[in-house]
Parts: structure tokens; C-alpha cells; sequence
């Protein structure tokens, strides 16, 4: 009799540990679910478009580094790109492309100012040429300082999608065709990560490593 209690207490010992086994497993879990629900995320709420556009159209002072590729019926390059906008001053720097050098090109929506890394410095309405002859693309550097920045640029039609994160997707504006397929989180805001640049048989990728606002 006494073996006998002592068997269906044992019984009911291993039946509560087990109970307290899968009692413990399921808080266990719960636990690591919650805890995984309420590690923060790297996305940012969707942001009203129309407010984005506007303020990132009257940013004056950024700038960006990163890589750029050119592809044209004849030719292509790729170098590394930086971009100072200072007021109504632009400062772009093309450095290392394959078989083109360097050039550095400086625009204030009246004047352009291009110089090469052979020395030849152009300046006036020769200067969009001489920037067509070394890049093998006429870059609209009045236009490209919105691009990158993921708008439109004011003052001319343009065809915006725009995506449920209330980010820039495509842009038709000018004769040019844009896609952004990356964006990275900078604070609060969604900014270019790559763009994509069509014109005719021209196409033009940037790839931005840095941005600072």
C-alpha cells in the first residue's frame, strides 16, 4: 500500500514537473515574442508627399558621396562622385572614371564652370559642351541637384509614382526618365540610396555611400 502511494505520488510529481515544463516553455516563448515585437524597426512611418516634396526642394545645403556608372552607345565609365550644394551653388567632383580622369564642375543655375584633369578649365557656354566631350553625357546639373535628393525639380512638368512609404519610386521630368529602387533612413527622412537615369541610349546609376544634410 505504501509502495503504492509512493508510486502515484511520484506520478503525480512527474505530471506537475511536466506541466510546469510546458508551462515554463510557453512563457518561455511568449517572452521572446514579445520581446521581438517590441524591438524597434528601421522603417519610418509612411510621410505625406506633397510636405516631403516641398522641404527637400528648399534644402540649400547637403551633400552626398558615392560611385556613379555611365553607359552610352559608345562609351562607359564609372568613378566615384561627391556633391556639395551650398545656396544656390553646386559643386560636383568626378573622380578616377575609367578613360576619362577627373573633372570638377561647378554651376549656379547662371554660370557653369568646368574643369578637367588635364587642366583645361571652360567656363561660359562652352563649358556644357566641354562637359558633354568628357563625360560623354550632357548632365543637367541644374535639374540633378533635385534629383538626387529624390524630387522633382521646380518650375517644369514632371510624372511622379510615388510608393506607400510616401517615397519618390519614378520621375519623368525634362526628357529624362529616374528610378529609385533604394532608399536609406537618415533620422526620420528617406533619402536616395541609388538612382537610375535614362535618356535615349544614355543611362546613368548613381550609388550614394553618404549623405549629410
Amino acid at each position: 500500500m505504501d509502495a503504492g502511494r509512493r508510486a502515484s505520488g511520484r506520478d503525480l510529481g512527474l505530471r506537475a514537473a511536466g506541466v510546469g515544463r510546458r508551462g515554463f516553455t510557453l512563457l518561455a516563448i511568449t517572452a521572446v515574442l514579445t520581446a521581438c515585437a517590441s524591438v524597434p524597426t528601421t522603417t519610418a512611418p509612411p510621410g505625406d508627399w506633397p510636405s516631403i516634396r516641398t522641404s527637400r526642394q528648399a534644402l540649400t545645403h547637403w551633400q552626398l558621396s558615392g560611385r556613379a556608372a555611365v553607359a552610352t552607345e559608345s562609351q562607359g565609365w564609372s568613378a566615384g562622385v561627391s556633391w556639395k550644394q551650398a545656396d544656390q551653388v553646386s559643386d560636383l567632383n568626378v573622380q578616377g572614371a575609367l578613360g576619362v580622369g577627373g573633372v570638377h564642375v561647378r554651376a549656379d543655375g547662371e554660370s557653369l564652370d568646368v574643369e578637367t584633369s588635364k587642366g583645361e578649365k571652360v567656363s561660359g557656354e562652352d563649358a556644357t559642351s566641354a562637359l558633354e566631350r568628357t563625360l560623354g553625357v550632357a548632365l543637367p546639373i541644374a535639374s540633378l541637384r533635385y534629383w538626387l535628393l529624390g524630387v522633382p525639380a521646380p518650375g517644369s512638368d514632371a510624372q511622379e509614382d510615388v510608393d506607400p512609404q510616401g517615397r519618390l519610386a519614378s520621375l519623368k521630368q525634362n526628357g529624362w526618365s529616374m528610378t529609385y529602387d533604394r532608399y536609406a533612413l537618415q533620422g526620420n527622412d528617406w533619402l536616395p540610396r541609388r538612382v537610375r537615369l535614362e535618356r535615349g541610349p544614355v543611362r546613368v546609376k548613381v550609388l550614394v555611400d553618404h549623405w549629410s544634410l
